[in-house]
């Protein structure tokens, strides 16, 4: 029998070879470069010629191939015994060697050009003086964090005609500094102040955010004059000063009477917890002042809680006597 193929089938094998065919002179005339001519093949058999030098060349006529970096090849020992690389044994550096004291100066000199970041300013307690409110109190308070002690709050009224260049937010300041300021708000009786100190047995009877706002409203009610207005470091104001305060975050390092409560506080309680100290100086309280550092909480482990640490504080309610010790 003969085969017959119909024609729509014809019209398909035809299209298909037409197809293929337009491929394959596509790609003959669009890549002719690729393919391996006789000139080609006998370029592959050819030595480079003599102007063309690769790494073998470079290496073989000892030239560099990194030229700021000089290293001196130790000489064998002489007849005489001496040895001639004693003097050129180190590895030296094209790079030039900065010493200790210009790297100092330099340091110094980028210092000297970095813009300093803006201290506290008495821009919030003027526009309280432009409202009519005369007596404008910071408030701050010390000891929130630790693990031991008291947490204090101080209240201060700064006078607007005093300037004390050295003050500024507590924490950006040295002790040495802290403490020369201190003695100079303590010394002048035109600075209007006042300290409130809560202790750890009050902290744990309630817990330490109520002691804080406590601390604040106590030591502004214990101020010699009352205050019209009350900026607050933070972003809570205590309930009893609700009508005539306002909250401040990170107003330590914005406004001037905040930031001397801060060094009230702070310097009141630093003062109390090197006393504690001298009571329990396994601790060293008068190092970390009773935050949670790693040598105080290896000591705690060591020689378990003092009369000062807070009960409601991890680790020392975990242990015998704290709030949530299960007697295991």
């Amino acid at each position: 029998k003969t085969a017959t193929v119909s024609p729509r089938r014809m019209a398909c094998i035809g299209s298909r070879f037409t197809v293929l065919a337009s491929r394959i002179s596509f790609r003959a005339a669009c890549v002719p470069h690729f393919l391996p001519t006789r000139a080609f093949i006998n370029s592959a058999a050819m030595p480079p010629k003599s102007t063309q030098q690769g790494l073998g060349a470079f290496l073989k006529k000892g030239v560099k191939m990194v030229d700021h970096i000089k290293v001196d090849i130790p000489l064998k020992a002489t007849a005489d015994g001496t040895d001639k690389s004693a003097s050129s044994a180190k590895r030296t550096s094209g790079r030039k060697r900065t010493t200790k004291a210009e790297a100092d100066a330099k340091a110094a000199t980028k210092a000297a050009k970095k813009p300093k970041k803006a201290g506290p300013s008495r821009d919030h307690e003027r526009r309280c003086w432009d409202a009519g409110k005369k007596f404008v109190c910071g408030v701050d308070e010390a000891g929130r964090g630790p693990l031991a002690g008291p947490v204090v709050a101080a209240a201060c009224v700064f006078p607007e005609d005093l300037v004390i260049d050295a003050i500024n937010d507590s924490k950006q300041m040295t002790e040495e500094e802290r403490e020369e300021v201190y003695e100079t708000l303590m010394a002048n009786d035109q600075v209007i102040k006042s300290v409130c100190i809560i202790d750890h047995n009050r902290i744990d009877e309630h817990n330490i955010l109520e002691a804080t706002m406590e601390a604040m409203a106590k030591s502004v009610e214990g101020l010699s004059t009352r205050a019209d207005w009350v900026l607050i470091d933070g972003n809570r104001v205590p309930p009893p000063l609700v009508d005539r305060a306002e909250a401040i975050v990170k107003g330590d390092a914005k406004s001037v009477c905040i930031s001397a409560a801060s060094v009230l506080a702070k310097v009141t309680r630093d003062r109390m917890m090197v006393k504690i100290h001298e009571e329990h100086p396994e601790y060293g309280f008068d190092g970390h002042k009773g935050y949670g550092t790693k040598a105080h909480m290896e000591a705690i482990h060591k020689y378990g809680p003092c009369p000062y640490h807070r009960r409601t504080f991890a680790p020392m309610k975990y242990m015998p006597g704290g709030s949530a010790y299960d007697g295991a």
